[in-house]
C-alpha cells in the first residue's frame, strides 16, 4: 500500500471540509426558500430576516455590507418586508440622520415555528460533542464569518470597475 504524506492528507481533509460546507450551506439555502415561500416572502427578504435577528438592529448601509446587496436593494427588501409586517424602521437614537431596523416579535415566533423541530435536532446533535469540540467548531466558523463579509466587499468593488471600464 502506498504512502500517504500529510500534505496529501491535510488536502484531501480539506477538500472533504469544503465539500461539506458546500453542501450543508445548500441545504440551509434551500429549506430557507421553501420556508420564504411558505411565508410568501422572497428568499432574500428572509435571509434579511435572519441576519437582522442574529446581528440585532442595523442600519440600512450595515445591513446592505452584511449581505453584498446595494443599498437600492436593500431598501427594496426593507419596504417588502415593512409592508408584510416583518419589520420596521425606526430613528436611530445614537445618529438622528439614520435609521434602525427593528424586527416584529410576533413575526420572528412564526418565522420560528418552521426552525423549532431543527433548532431541537441541532440541540441534541451538538449536546453528544464535548465543550472543547464545540469551542473549535465556533471558532473555526467565527474565522469563516469574518472573512466572507470583505470579499462581499472586494466582489462589488470589481463589478463596478467592470461597469465603469
Amino acid at each position: 500500500m502506498p504512502r500517504t504524506s500529510s500534505s496529501t492528507k491535510s488536502a484531501s481533509t480539506t477538500a472533504a471540509l469544503v465539500h461539506q460546507l458546500r453542501h450543508f450551506i445548500a441545504g440551509v439555502i434551500l429549506y430557507n426558500q421553501r420556508v420564504a415561500e411558505q411565508l410568501g416572502t422572497h428568499p432574500t427578504d428572509m435571509q434579511c430576516v435572519h441576519l437582522l435577528e442574529l446581528l440585532g438592529p442595523l442600519t440600512p448601509g450595515k445591513l446592505a455590507e452584511c449581505t453584498g446587496l446595494t443599498t437600492g436593494g436593500v431598501t427594496v427588501v426593507l419596504d417588502r418586508l415593512e409592508k408584510a409586517g416583518y419589520a420596521r424602521r425606526e430613528r436611530n437614537p445614537a445618529d438622528r440622520r439614520s435609521v434602525l431596523i427593528y424586527l416584529n416579535s410576533a413575526k420572528m415566533a412564526k418565522i420560528g415555528e418552521y426552525y423549532g423541530a431543527i433548532n431541537e435536532q441541532l440541540a441534541g446533535f451538538l449536546a453528544s460533542y464535548p465543550k472543547r469540540d464545540l469551542e473549535t467548531v465556533v471558532k473555526f466558523l467565527t474565522k469563516i464569518n469574518s472573512i466572507r463579509t470583505p470579499a462581499l466587499k472586494g466582489s462589488k468593488e470589481k463589478k463596478s470597475r467592470k461597469k465603469r471600464a
